[in-house]
């Protein structure tokens, strides 16, 4: 056939399309195929076969006119892998590509992209899903899965999977790709930044079929097949008016601002970055959302979400099990707002970590390059870390009081796996992500209060939070117990961990409210034993006042001047540093 064909060749071909689409229709509604539903029950069982594709034409000769449908390929790989990722299938349940991935509409969210049709590579609504069939055929094959049906592409390109066999085209309705096996089994679909990973499992325990060469061979693939339509100049029945664009843009998408992002944020923005910030137009919490001024392409502005989390902030106590669930509903309400206005083009994200895992979910991290600004320890550590804290001290009311579902954690950490860098000024935090992690360190305020000796009297200790477990109340309270001196302990906040908690301590003088740090007869010493702190801003501003600070290692303050470490939940050590402190005339 002519690689340039006419209008009426043109028309003939879409008329042929639409009587195999009939045909197929009417074979599907006498024998329909249900699509498999999303389960758990096989998600621990052994991978049977893998593959391994990549995402991107990297070519450097690749026409500027092309990079609209290399962008549309990659939003239908998401899109389609929603529909995929973690499906069961029973015993003898056949596997349609079409009935489990749905017709490629607009409407669903495809857009377009490369589509082979008549020998030629031309721009189409759902484009690029063969990338995502040939990965699924090539595991299926060596997991020793029935393969039903399966239609090779009509152009076999020197070293691509056409060439070896191992492809499998797909066009809606009627070209389409089925299987089954004799075993349940689950399919997991995943889109990193660079490559596509289809895994089956089976409870069959048998060896990982041979290795695929499906990133080789889909680069091939895509070298060869890089000029369509788009940039094609020769004129025919498909010609179409197309322009350049760049390779991709850069999207920040934030939340809560902190000090040491917004610095980092107006040092790396560009002028055709894209900004999603919550900015809070109404006041409710200014100081959260002052985020800096920076010249970018694009700003989204989502004032709706942001005063329905004030509100809630408001309404809610400082902590507890409503609270905490509340604040995960605010983000995944905002996370979904964000998602929404996602582009095919936008091929980098800056993303707040409490927004992470709900963008994993809804699946718009795939193909993508993630950096990660994070604020808190991962879920699954903090529940850890939290479950020590209680096992230590089961008598309290708060350590317990709230987990996040399992899924939530499983969705978290496989984002943070999926993420290029994460960033943070939390030392602690910056420890445990190695190599990939940029440590920002914390921004002091800055003061022009000296550092101040102890004035003679009972000496004045300052704890920077509510009598909270997780904030070691009671690691304090044993240790000013076993001081052999009275003094006076300043509480920021609310006694939570029950009346009369600090009775305990006999020889001290309890006092509620924060410090005035500007005066030198406020505090003598502020003392954080925290089991969980991710953001120490009071003990920042007791280091600007020159006030001395114990902090354990969960602060994240290693390295900032005037501030004695110890270790997380240690008695001993934070009763002898704080006696140290003290002893200091």
């Amino acid at each position: 056939m002519s690689r340039d064909p006419s209008r009426t060749t043109f028309a003939v071909h879409r008329a042929k399309v639409q009587v195999h689409r009939l045909l197929r229709w009417l074979d599907d509604r006498a024998a329909p195929i249900a699509a498999a539903r999303p389960g758990r029950e096989l998600i621990d069982a052994p991978i049977r076969a893998e593959d391994r594709s990549g995402l991107w034409n990297r070519s450097s000769d690749l026409d500027p006119r092309e990079w609209p449908l290399e962008h549309g390929k990659l939003e239908n790989l998401r899109v389609a892998a929603r529909r995929l990722d973690g499906c069961e299938f029973r015993a003898g349940q056949m596997f349609s590509f079409w009935a489990q991935v749905g017709p490629p509409l607009r409407v669903r969210g495809f857009v377009e992209g490369r589509e082979l049709r008549e020998g030629c590579i031309v721009p189409g609504i759902g484009g690029g899903l063969c990338l995502l069939s040939n990965g699924l055929f090539a595991a299926a094959k060596r997991a020793g899965l029935e393969i039903v049906e399966r239609h090779p592409h009509s152009r076999r390109p020197p070293g691509s999977r056409a060439e070896l066999g191992d492809d499998a085209t797909v066009a809606w309705n009627y070209v389409d790709l089925r299987m089954r096996s004799d075993r349940p089994w689950r399919l997991e679909v995943e889109l990193g930044a660079d490559e596509l990973h289809v895994r089956i499992r089976s409870a069959r325990r048998s060896p990982i079929g041979a290795p695929s060469p499906g990133a080789a061979a889909a680069a091939a693939w895509i070298a060869e097949s890089g000029r369509s339509c788009q940039s094609c100049d020769r004129p025919c029945a498909r010609a179409r008016a197309s322009r350049p664009a760049a390779p991709g843009r850069r999207v920040w998408l934030l939340d809560a601002c902190w000090p040491e992002y917004a610095a980092w944020l107006t040092d790396r923005a560009r002028p055709d970055d894209r900004l999603a910030i919550p900015i809070d137009g109404l006041g409710f919490a200014p100081e959260r959302y002052a985020w800096p001024r920076v010249q970018v392409g694009e700003r989204m502005q989502f004032p709706v979400e942001v005063v329905l989390r004030s509100l809630h902030s408001r309404w809610l106590g400082e902590q507890g099990a409503a609270r905490q669930r509340a604040l995960l509903a605010e983000s995944e309400r905002l996370a979904r707002a964000m998602a929404a206005r996602l582009r095919p083009s936008d091929v980098e994200l800056i993303v707040a970590q409490e927004l992470l895992p709900w963008l994993w979910r809804l699946g718009v991290l795939g193909g993508r390059r993630t950096t990660v600004l994070i604020q808190r320890l991962p879920l699954a550590d903090l529940h850890a870390q939290l479950d020590r804290a209680a096992r230590a001290h089961p008598e309290s009311p708060t350590l317990a009081d709230f987990r996040a579902d399992r899924e939530l954690l499983a969705d978290e950490a496989r984002a943070l796996d999926h993420a290029t860098t994460i960033v943070t000024p939390h030392a602690e935090l910056a420890q445990r992500f190695g190599d990939r992690a940029v440590h920002l360190g914390w921004t002091v305020p800055e003061s022009a209060s000296p550092r101040r000796t102890r004035r003679p009297g009972r000496p004045r200790v300052w704890l920077p939070a509510s009598t909270l477990g997780r904030k070691g109340a009671y690691e304090l309270r044993a240790a000013l117990a076993g001081l052999d001196r009275s003094l006076v302990l300043r509480v920021s906040g609310r006694e939570l961990e029950g009346s009369n908690f600090w009775a305990a301590a006999p020889r001290v003088d309890l006092v509620h409210g924060p410090p005035d740090l500007l005066s030198p007869a406020t505090v003598d010493l502020a003392v954080l034993p925290a089991w969980v702190e991710h953001a120490p801003r009071a003990l920042l501003r007791a280091v600007a006042a020159g006030v001395p600070t114990i902090a354990s290692r969960a602060c994240g303050l290693a390295g900032v001047a005037g501030v004695i470490e110890v270790p997380t939940g240690d008695i001993a050590a934070l009763q002898a540093a704080i006696a140290g402190q003290l002893g200091q005339e």
